[in-house]
């Protein structure tokens, strides 16, 4: 199993207080013996964010970075061994790019700090064109810090032509479908609207979209939607925090188990991932467990394609932990690597 890993390598724009990163990480994990090798890296400014293309071909990297520092997007080949060559890189007109996704052949970019998305044109070589779209979200929300403007945390795709983008400084996930030409349009009737300050963040949906779970980094809460067919009705809010835990908020990220009967969900302050029960039929989460992930600040974690094994990025204690997924979804630890300032992971 290949996997790699970005991480933060400068201050300008890292949220880690001493990010000491290599750029992105390529490793190699032997799901039978549980642990990990260190193959490479490959030199990229704080690489938050990746994307490994559909076809497996291709990996996507975004700097981020304040705007005084030009970031960039990075293409990258993918070789028979998952070695990354450069293809070419575009420029980012954005501040603090967090996210990034692949939808209707385009490469499409959040950047948090400017609360804006960018589309790039993915060439049939893999090479980006340069950005012909901006969307631009306009707005606030009621927390007098973290929401006096809009942040676009994620791009989340619904379809090849439908995306969501997830507005911590709005609370809500806002629809957008291409046209024949590849702009994207505001569809806003089917906007998902998180409960004030919720601060939301990430989002996942059960494969056939009938329910949509977005994290509020602000509330700790996660919130659950069903699709209507008419839009997105919120049907419960839970708390993904440890029961004994007092700290500050901070949620990161969230995914579902591939066979859709479990969703996990990270927390810095704690360093923390909980565990849910998904009732499959009526979308609803049970709260089950809250794991430690054996170090500081888990801000991006990820599961592998078998759903055998989830991986957590430990920003803060410089740490990769393998856990082996149970059947009853809980996570039994089975090795660690050390990896600087790590932020992403993303598998071949």
């Amino acid at each position: 199993m290949i996997f790699y890993t970005g991480s933060y390598t400068i201050r300008e724009g890292s949220p880690a207080p001493n990010p000491t990163g290599k750029g992105i990480g390529r490793f190699e994990f032997d799901p039978g013996s549980g642990e990990f090798s260190q193959l490479d890296f490959t030199w990229q400014r704080s690489p938050s964010y990746l994307f490994v293309s559909k076809n497996k071909k291709y990996l996507y990297a975004v700097e981020e970075c304040i705007e005084n520092l030009s970031p960039k997007i990075f293409a990258y080949e993918i070789g028979s061994i998952g070695e990354l060559s450069l293809l070419n890189f575009q420029k980012i007109d954005g501040a603090y790019a967090c996210h990034l996704c692949e939808a209707n052949k385009q490469m499409i970019i959040a950047n948090y700090m400017t609360g804006n998305a960018l589309v790039y044109p993915i060439n049939n070589d893999g090479t980006l064109a340069t950005s012909n779209q901006m969307i631009q979200h306009k707005g606030s929300g009621i927390h007098s810090k973290r929401q006096t403007k809009p942040h676009v945390h994620m791009v989340y795709p619904f379809n090849d032509r439908n995306i969501f983008l997830v507005d911590l400084g709005l609370d809500r996930a806002l629809a957008y479908s291409a046209d024949e030409q590849g702009v994207w349009n505001a569809v806003s009737e089917n906007d998902i609207y998180l409960h004030p300050g919720a601060g939301a963040r990430h989002m996942d949906m059960n494969n056939d979209k009938s329910f949509a779970y977005i994290l509020g980094e602000l509330s700790g809460e996660i919130e659950v939607f069903e699709n209507t067919g008419n839009g997105f009705n919120s049907i419960q809010r839970i708390s993904f925090l440890p029961w004994e835990y007092n700290g500050d908020i901070s949620g990161a990220a969230i995914r579902l188990h591939p066979n859709g009967k479990f969703l996990y969900a990270s927390e810095r302050g704690s360093g923390t991932i909980s565990v849910f029960k998904v009732n499959t039929a009526s979308g609803q989460l049970s709260y089950i467990k809250s794991e430690e992930t054996k170090g500081k600040t888990p801000r991006d974690f990820n599961i592998d394609l078998t759903g055998e094994w989830l991986f957590a990025a430990n920003q803060d204690s410089n740490l990769v932990v393998a856990f082996k997924i149970k059947n009853d979804g809980l996570l039994q630890y089975a090795s660690e690597q050390h990896v600087d300032t790590p932020v992403c992971l993303a598998f071949l």
